[in-house]
């Protein structure tokens, strides 16, 4: 099968990227693949991209002539914005090539990405009201807001996006539900989940807890902080970056936690070795998440998972694999900081669990398999 990929890469980078980067490399296993990528760090920004990002001739143009030239049986696009927009869609429509979308966030309803602004969850412009962006702070300036919230309704009601797309693909089951609550067809949404390299790692507890992923508000990395402080200041690393990472240094040094090690952002086998010498992963977003591969990352080397109990976080631990908490629940959250630290059976279990559950259902075969069967079925509706 010929398979073009297309994705926006990120101004920081992420899970996201790498993913499809990986997916790709899988994929040539048993295909022909061509990326198709664009980067936002080389935008200028301002009032031109948010032009191009609404609608861009040259941009299109230039997408369809990938498609000429590699001739793809079908196209899967994982992130436009805002450096594709809309033109994989109108070139794949033109061309009358199949298109697969990976749902990785809320952005066909939510201008920001996230259904999460001014410090709590936000479900104001799935209407299509997308005023609600600029009246509310669901972007670093107005402007911004105005452009995102512009070129979603553009894509929505004018250029009707959603119905170019032959198939949708959610790495949760709770985005796939909330996209049956939009009004998409059950037949055009399917879960297929992330994938990570599964490694054969002893499930020995390591000396730290550990945060891995974006720095930014709707992660709950302040309650967290806060948490840590309850349960006593217990070892702990923070890996990543992104926009408040100075202001939770401050909090920190404020809550005088000594033995919270901040990071930054690290390459991927300094990850990697940070996570094998976890004792656990906390996720402690505020925002319901979709299906962060640190989780997974994290669950294939043997360790268990503490999370909030939001979005597609609870799928992780369904049959053991970790411990849920209340969303912005501080004693809870430090009550089982405090139990995962104490008891190293605890963390055995649960870290089997979760290794047991990455090799059944998260390792690359598996998801290539099913990734297969998703792309034949939307060759079969096409």
């Amino acid at each position: 099968m010929r398979i073009l990929l297309a994705h926006s890469f990120y101004r920081i980078p992420g899970g996201e990227d790498g993913y499809v980067r990986q997916q790709a490399e899988l994929l040539r296993e048993r295909h022909t693949i061509e990326l198709l990528e664009r980067h936002n760090e080389e935008l200028t920004g301002g009032m031109t991209t948010l032009k191009d990002m609404t609608y861009s001739l040259r941009t299109k143009t230039g997408v369809s002539s990938v498609i000429r030239d590699f001739r793809p049986d079908l196209i899967h696009l994982h992130n436009a914005y805002p450096s594709l927009g809309p033109a994989v869609h109108l070139a794949a429509t033109k061309a009358s090539v199949p298109l697969v979308m990976t749902v990785h966030n809320f952005r066909l309803r939510c201008p920001n990405g996230y259904m999460f602004t001014e410090g709590e969850s936000c479900r104001r412009c799935e209407g299509g009201l997308y005023t609600n962006a600029v009246m509310h702070n669901c972007f670093p300036s107005r402007g911004q807001a105005a452009g995102y919230a512009a070129a979603l309704w553009t894509h929505r009601f004018l250029l009707r996006l959603d119905k170019k797309v032959s198939l949708y693909l959610t790495p949760s089951e709770f985005v796939r539900r909330r996209m049956l609550e939009w009004g998409f067809d059950e037949g055009r949404v399917e879960v297929v989940r992330n994938f990570t390299t599964v490694h054969e790692n002893s499930v020995e507890p390591g000396d730290h807890g550990l945060y891995l992923g974006r720095i930014s508000p709707e992660k709950g990395i302040d309650v967290l902080l806060r948490s840590l402080r309850k349960a006593g200041d217990p070892p702990f690393k923070i890996v990543g970056d992104g926009p408040i990472l100075e202001t939770l240094k401050e909090l920190a040094a404020r809550l005088e936690l000594r033995n919270t090690d901040f990071l930054g952002r690290l390459p991927h086998d300094a990850v990697r070795a940070v996570l094998r010498e976890s004792r656990f992963l906390v996720l402690p977003s505020s925002w319901d998440e979709n299906a962060p591969l640190a989780a997974l990352e994290a669950m294939a080397l043997g360790r268990p998972l503490l999370v909030t109990a939001t979005g597609g976080l609870v799928e992780l631990i369904r049959n053991g694999e970790g411990i849920a908490c209340p969303v912005g629940d501080e004693n809870a959250l430090a009550s089982a900081i405090r139990r995962l630290n104490e008891d190293d059976d605890r963390c055995r279990a649960l870290g089997t669990e979760a290794l047991r559950r990455a090799k059944d259902e998260f390792a690359p075969q598996a998801h290539l398999d099913r990734l297969e069967a998703a792309y034949q079925r939307c060759l079969d509706l096409a």
